[in-house]
């Protein structure tokens, strides 16, 4: 199907409905309300999105082999110009999974995310993304991972062209983009299935700042030990130490030394 651009619609489509209505009944619960509530009309800091693929960023400088996948994965692009400071300005690029692959600072130190040259892996691994596995005993054989990104290509020849989970529903609005998709076991070939929907919003908070909020939603028709994901890697991803080497850790005397040893620059 053809890609077209984000346009204002008076009446909302069935995906924005689906999705909002997932999202409505999730911040509604206790203590997991947005904490940033951007005005929607405002123009204090400008939003645009688009599904439409604009080519491969030179400047994000991909390995070539697994870089040459990105076209193949993309779902949209959002970007935030900052009209008091062009290094507070961005863009990224979520894949069909909902997954941040690409955060990229034009005046700043360029693109955050790592350059994606680990083997059989293209945009599967190095990427922002959320976990889901059924316990910790599941990291034995058969592991059992299901990825918000999608597969490793460990199966050849069907995995010679990577399997990015399914987009399911998107949607882009005022300063927010919304994405569900159907996650996938990232280990193949395996005898787990996936009965997992993963739900993430992006919203342009202004002043260089993104809230990412995420949902799961499992629609395993059995209940039981074989079908109940109870350990998560929330907020999975990775860095390209190259351009951000240090790393900041707080100690429980809230005080955040910065450390750059054993630092792998890429």
């Amino acid at each position: 199907a053809s890609q077209v651009a984000v346009v204002a619609e008076d009446t909302p489509n069935l995906e924005q409905v689906l999705l909002y209505d997932i999202l409505e009944s999730y911040i509604g619960a206790p203590n997991v309300a947005p904490s940033c509530n951007m005005d929607t009309t405002g123009t204090d800091s400008p939003t645009s999105s688009s599904f439409v693929f604009p080519g491969t960023r030179a400047a994000s400088d991909w390995d070539p082999t697994n870089g040459a996948f990105e076209e193949g994965m993309f779902a949209a692009e959002m970007s935030h110009a900052d009209p008091d400071d062009d290094k507070l300005s961005w863009s990224i690029r979520i894949g069909t999974g909902g997954s941040m692959y690409s955060h990229f600072v034009e005046h700043g130190h360029g693109e955050t995310m790592p350059k994606q040259d680990q083997a059989r892996s293209p945009f599967m691994d190095e990427v922002q993304q959320t976990v889901a596995v059924i316990n910790a005993g599941a990291y034995a054989s058969p592991a059992c991972y299901i990825h918000q990104a999608g597969t490793y290509q460990r199966d050849a020849p069907k995995t010679n062209v990577p399997f990015f989970s399914p987009s399911l529903a998107k949607h882009c609005d005022g300063h927010s983009c919304v994405f569900a998709s159907w996650g996938q076991q990232a280990h193949l070939p395996t005898r787990w299935t996936s009965p997992i929907i993963y739900i993430t919003k992006y919203t342009n908070c202004g002043g260089g700042v993104i809230e990412i909020t995420q949902m799961m939603h499992n629609f395993s028709p059995v209940v039981g030990a074989a079908t109940d994901y109870l350990y998560f890697n929330v907020g999975w991803g990775g860095v390209r130490t190259s351009n951000l080497p240090f790393a900041i850790e707080p100690k429980s005397d809230e005080s955040f030394p910065i450390d750059e040893a054993n630092i792998n620059h890429q």
